[in-house]
């Protein structure tokens, strides 16, 4: 027998799933079948049920789409929601954290991010500002009904959001990464800490300069891995790990995220301030690849090269930090 979607569906798993992993010990566990009967449905001898098929595109994150290219104006779109409580948030972080280690564990991975706004992953290696920005996210985004009467205080809240942000930072570090930046990525986190200031939402003044520090060592330190064209860890750590900076005088937009995991590709497109949805629909795919080249190609490389225009880049965004400083500190 002949089954072409099967062999497509078994292809997209083969991709997606790191070389040290088994296909078939998975599919075994997962379906509850013996190696044999395992091994028939992946030589594509015996069908896979509809159910199974369900089952197995539910464990993968695979839409069915995905097993049709022709179906080029039609996208499958996957997003954890994040609802009105600690819980749902928190549920919503260790889905973002697997995601960032699944890419990371393959063998060839990199990550295009078109950045709107800084990557979170950036925040993340800065606890105060990782937990002023999931405050002011449950409390001005999500409206959770806890947090409508509370002003932020550092270290007030959950800490294992902080663990699990931290984790995701050292994953992110891990990953090879080519990151797009206009002069206005920094000025949403700028926002976010004005308006809490000016709205006396912070505990104490002390509060937002901390918060406000955080920001500036952040920029510091994307500028010092521009300079040397590898990620640094929080903990200070130089890694193996390449990262290139184009600075881009075009609007990007939205905050726009191309993965490329051995010979897959993810787009992951920013919505509601913080959150994303993804798709692995191949059409979709390639029109977002199109778009992040002309995107780099209209773009000045300023890591490990372009030293002035670089220098110049990151002290219009320290000067605006400073005067942001400057104004929590009056």
């Amino acid at each position: 027998m002949n089954y072409p979607t099967q062999a497509r569906l078994i292809e997209i798993i083969k991709q997606q799933i790191p070389k040290n992993q088994s296909l078939t010990q998975e599919l075994c566990f997962l379906l509850g079948l013996s190696g044999d009967a395992i091994y028939r449905r992946i030589r594509c001898q015996t069908a896979f049920s509809l159910d199974e098929a369900a089952l197995i595109c539910r464990h993968f994150d695979i839409p069915l789409e995905a097993l049709n290219d022709l179906l080029g104006n039609k996208v499958s779109f996957s997003y954890q929601p994040s609802g009105p409580d600690s819980t749902s948030f928190k549920g919503y972080l260790e889905h973002f954290l697997k995601q960032i280690k699944g890419i990371s564990s393959f063998q060839k991975r990199h990550i295009y991010y078109a950045a709107e706004d800084i990557p979170v992953f950036h925040h993340f290696a800065f606890p105060k500002l990782s937990d002023f920005k999931f405050f002011y996210w449950r409390k001005t985004i999500l409206n959770h009904t806890d947090l409508q009467k509370q002003k932020f205080e550092i270290g007030s809240h959950d800490n294992s959001f902080l663990d699990i942000s931290m984790k995701a930072s050292l994953a992110y570090s891990e990953i090879e990464t080519t990151e797009v930046w206009t002069d206005e990525t920094i000025g949403s986190t700028i926002k976010q800490i004005r308006f809490y200031h000016d709205a006396g939402l912070f505990a104490t003044r002390q509060d937002a300069q901390d918060v406000v520090e955080e920001l500036m060592q952040l920029i510091l330190n994307v500028q010092r891995q521009c300079e040397l064209g590898y990620k640094i860890r929080h903990d200070g750590v130089v890694t193996s790990t390449p990262y290139t900076f184009f600075m881009s005088d075009l609007m990007i937009g939205n905050n726009c995220v191309l993965v490329q995991t051995n010979d897959i590709r993810s787009t992951f497109i920013g919505f509601n301030t913080f959150n994303s949805m993804s798709t692995r629909n191949l059409m979709f795919n390639d029109q977002n690849e199109r778009w992040m080249k002309n995107l780099i190609s209209k773009s000045t490389q300023i890591s490990r090269t372009a030293e002035k225009i670089r220098n110049q880049f990151f002290q219009a965004m320290t000067d605006r930090v400073e005067a942001l400083r400057k104004q929590v500190s009056g």
